[in-house]
């Protein structure tokens, strides 16, 4: 059993190694080829910014990619806590995605948001959320007719969800089971394929988890879910810096009718 996990160990810091350097050559190469085009003196105002911009989507690429690795690398660590609400946080995650080149074009719908006030830590949910939204423009690009989104939340008695609905062609079959696993990214152009790894380990920290509750051609729906109680816990042991955060357990509630196939 040992050799078999070290064998898995060293297979997964394989498909690391291997999904990092190709993100990160692709950007470099974009990097590289747009600021030596820059120095052509005869380049119109136009042309430069076009370049300039091609730049600053390698960059923000190549950031994108190092914050998931440093973020992955630190899941499991204590919490940084805060009172925040939820809405707040979803609506900054939202804005985010927006100013991603892969939103463009996506029309985002937005469901009323019930006010929703926990213990958190804020910069890990915004990246879950921000992370489920820009996987769902992503695949929404890919479907047929305009890409469109729709987002829903909603607070039970001991569960808060949101859903991430897009009309995109639906999550092959397969990588369904090795979903939520690091460095799966197929049918994608681009990322490490730490995504959905990273939401799910974030909500697991808050108690609760992400299900791919459909996937059909037009509509696949993602459920972030986190747990009402852990946060309660974590609001009890906020102002004990040295006792372990809790993980909570967390059974997926009842999904919605409005969202189940008629």
């Amino acid at each position: 059993q040992e050799e078999l996990l070290a064998a898995e160990r060293l297979a997964t810091i394989g498909r690391m190694a291997s999904s990092i350097s190709h993100d990160l050559r692709h950007y470099l190469s974009a990097v590289y080829a747009n600021a030596e085009f820059l120095g052509d003196d005869a380049l119109s105002r136009e042309e430069r910014q076009e370049l300039l911009e091609e730049v600053r989507q390698g960059v923000r690429g190549m950031t994108d990619l190092i914050e998931s690795l440093l973020l992955f690398s630190r899941t499991g660590e204590s919490l940084q806590l805060s009172f925040e609400s939820l809405p707040f946080v979803a609506e900054r995650s939202i804005a985010l995605v927006r100013a991603h080149p892969d939103a463009q074009n996506v029309v985002f719908v937005v469901d009323p948001m019930p006010q929703i006030e926990m213990w958190m830590d804020i910069l890990k949910i915004e990246r879950a959320i921000y992370n489920l939204l820009l996987n769902a423009c992503q695949a929404a690009r890919h479907g047929e007719g305009i890409p469109r989104i729709h987002i829903h939340l909603v607070e039970g008695s001991e569960v808060i969800d949101l859903f991430v609905v897009d009309n995109g062609p639906g999550v092959p079959e397969s990588v369904r089971v090795t979903l939520f696993q690091p460095f799966v990214s197929e049918g994608k152009a681009s990322g490490v394929g730490l995504g959905l790894t990273l939401a799910h380990k974030i909500a697991q920290e808050h108690g609760g988890g992400v299900t791919l509750e459909e996937s059909r051609p037009g509509q696949t729906v993602f459920r972030f879910a986190i747990s009402k109680s852990t946060s309660r816990g974590l609001a009890e042991i906020s102002y004990s810096p040295e006792t372990p955060a809790l993980t909570g357990q967390w059974a997926p509630p009842d999904y919605p009718d409005r969202w189940r196939t008629k």
